[in-house]
């Protein structure tokens, strides 16, 4: 990697971070590049905007977090349904490790964003369909085994799954306790059972 892409990449790494931490109205350039270690003018030979930032950040954050579920929920070493719950679980972990403070990167910025940027709603929008394709994936795989009632529609099973899941965390973050993801993890397998 060049000097220049290694820059670049801390920029992004390292701003992400704050934005993570502060939102999108919250961080400024200087923020980031100040976490970064750089003069401000370096921003801008990488990003046009503070936007175009957020967009590739955005996008590193959905590469990163689709890997993850990815490796989770492909794992097939356990049952679907066991994979899912595993999945969440581990999630519920990060959020209790980090203060339950940061939430979704995803579902921070577009509550923050989506009215007024739809290059920022249009790039969470299609990472949202993807992760939830990687549960609708996942439901599949037990309709298959018969885990699952066959006629269960299993696209919106996962399309509420998933935003059962942010609600958890917005209420997560407003509450600063972890009781919101325990609720979501105990209806959980209620709601997969009750289509099974």
């Amino acid at each position: 990697m060049s000097k220049r892409e290694l820059k670049k990449e801390q920029l992004l790494e390292l701003g992400m971070d704050v934005m993570k931490a502060r939102g999108f109205n919250g961080t400024s350039v200087k923020d980031i590049v100040d976490a970064a270690g750089v003069p401000k003018g370096s921003f801008y030979t990488y990003f046009d905007s503070k936007e175009t930032f957020a967009v590739e950040a955005l996008e590193r954050a959905a590469q990163e977090g689709l890997q993850l579920m990815r490796n989770k929920l492909n794992h097939t070493g356990e049952a679907p349904l066991v994979r899912l719950r595993q999945f969440f679980e581990s999630k519920v972990d990060e959020a209790t490790e980090a203060g339950f403070t940061i939430g979704c990167f995803l579902g921070n910025i577009c509550q923050e964003m989506a009215d007024s940027s739809d290059v920022i709603r249009l790039k969470v929008r299609q990472t949202l369909r993807n992760h939830t394709q990687l549960i609708q994936d996942v439901l599949e795989e037990a309709q298959q085994q018969g885990d699952i009632a066959p006629n269960c529609d299993t696209r919106e099973m996962a399309e509420f799954i998933f935003n059962a899941w942010e609600g958890a965390l917005m209420r997560m973050k407003a509450a600063k306790c972890r009781e919101p993801l325990d609720a979501f993890l105990a209806m959980l397998p209620r709601v997969v059972a009750a289509a099974g």
